[in-house]
């Protein structure tokens, strides 16, 4: 009897979808790190610039730093490494925008930016957040931590109900670092290496939703200006009477059309981005489970205040411009109809024009042809006169009476031949 899934000679019958390998990769990407003792933790988070290397570029750097071959971009293993150096731990870890280099020390360890855990591989990327935890074994902070910080921005609160406790302020230190202290020591050290991931994302992922909120503010007087315009061109399209108007008013439309469409391509993606974070930053503010320390705050509660209206600030902009994309695609619509319609009734004025023109054209060639008919036919009555003058002494015809009979035939066949020469020339 064989397996199900493989054959008599232990050959996979199914091949594996082409994802299949990434999935399980990012199933067990990130795994958090266990943390036994009191440690100092910092993170910081880059993204690239405009003309800066790309983070394909920064993770084959990593990847040689740790010794690594050049492995592909998509590996797995190029997201997610591991180095120890000089007594530190440092995780590289690459995500879609932005990439981390998070290194733990020893609760002493002073120095901000060492020179032996890779950092020189993120030269030329912009750097957006920076994250220090002190993570204390003690049952709770210490005054002396807490005298560190501001007390009109310090977050204060207990976690699991009341297993650990942490502050900040959300103030930069003199290195530039976002401090965080966490005194953990009722917690399994599995529990640890949570609360430090956690506390990292959260500030990491905080950073990058307010990213939306310049853009948002900068784009206002844009908006501004596209609304104002577009009222002006609404108002055009109203009382353009002349072809010449209405393509000028059509021309101003695709021209503010295209500057509208060039911000809403600009700013979408960071928008859209500013929501996913939003979205993330909400989970793991939930998975703290805060309740605040006296009269202090959380850091839920803090954060929540600040970056929801950043939100709704991306989420209003953008509907202001796509609210302008739609008035300037109804008033092209508007002028295109207006355009048609006027086009119409011109050529119905041409067509009306050119159908009276030929109904006086027709009866001028009826009148034309009725006089040639009774022009040529007196001519050929008075050449027939001519010729029954010359013989009527011999076969004693009065010309008179010849001439009555002769004058309706003749005018009948040169009715007759004038009537065949115009069909077919027709």
């Amino acid at each position: 009897m064989t397996a199900i899934g493989t054959s008599e000679a232990s050959e996979p019958l199914f091949a594996d979808h082409p994802g299949r390998a990434a999935i399980y990769a990012e199933l067990h990407a990130r795994p958090t790190e266990p943390i036994a003792i009191s440690a100092r933790i910092r993170r910081v988070a880059f993204m690239p610039g405009s003309d800066g290397p790309s983070l394909e570029d920064v993770a084959r750097r990593f990847a040689l730093f740790a010794g690594q071959s050049a492995l592909p971009f998509e590996d797995a293993r190029t997201r997610h490494i591991t180095v120890e150096r000089g007594g530190r731990k440092a995780t590289f870890e690459l995500h879609n925008e932005f990439a981390t280099l998070t290194w733990q020390s020893v609760l002493t360890d002073r120095e901000p930016w060492p020179d032996d855990i890779g950092l020189d591989c993120f030269a030329g990327l912009q750097r957006v957040s920076a994250t220090r935890v002190d993570l204390t074994e003690t049952h709770a902070i210490s005054e002396a931590a807490l005298v560190g910080f501001s007390p009109i921005s310090l977050c204060y609160s207990e976690l699991y109900d009341g297993r650990a406790q942490v502050a900040t302020d959300f103030n930069r230190d003199r290195d530039g670092f976002t401090r965080y202290e966490l005194a953990a020591g009722q917690c399994n050290v599995v529990r640890r290496g949570v609360l430090v991931r956690r506390l990292l994302e959260i500030e990491t992922y905080s950073n990058f939703v307010l990213l939306g909120l310049p853009v948002a503010r900068a784009l206002a007087s844009t908006i501004r200006q596209f609304e104002g315009a577009v009222s002006q061109v609404m108002g055009r399209v109203g009382h353009a009477h002349s072809t010449g108007e209405n393509r000028e008013a059509l021309e101003a439309i695709h021209a503010l059309s295209a500057d509208v469409g060039r911000s809403i391509e600009e700013t979408s993606f960071r928008f859209a981005a500013s929501q996913a974070y939003a979205a993330v930053l909400g989970t793991r503010l939930g998975q703290l489970v805060e309740r605040p320390i006296g009269e202090f705050t959380t850091i839920d509660r803090y954060l929540t205040n600040r970056t929801n209206p950043a939100v709704a600030t991306c989420l209003a902009t953008e509907k202001r411009l796509q609210a302008v994309a739609m008035k300037l695609e109804r008033s092209a619509e508007l002028l295109n109809a207006h355009i048609s319609l006027s086009l119409e009734t011109q050529n119905q004025t041409i067509l009306d024009t050119i159908s009276r023109t030929s109904e006086s054209q027709y009866r001028l060639q009826e009148t034309v042809e009725g006089l040639s008919i009774i022009a040529i036919s007196y001519y050929a009555l008075a050449i027939l006169g001519y010729m029954i003058e010359g013989v009527s002494h011999i076969w004693h015809v009065d010309k008179a009476i010849a001439m009555l009979c002769a004058a309706p035939v003749v005018l009948f066949l040169v009715w007759q031949g004038i009537k065949r020469l115009r069909r077919h020339a027709a």
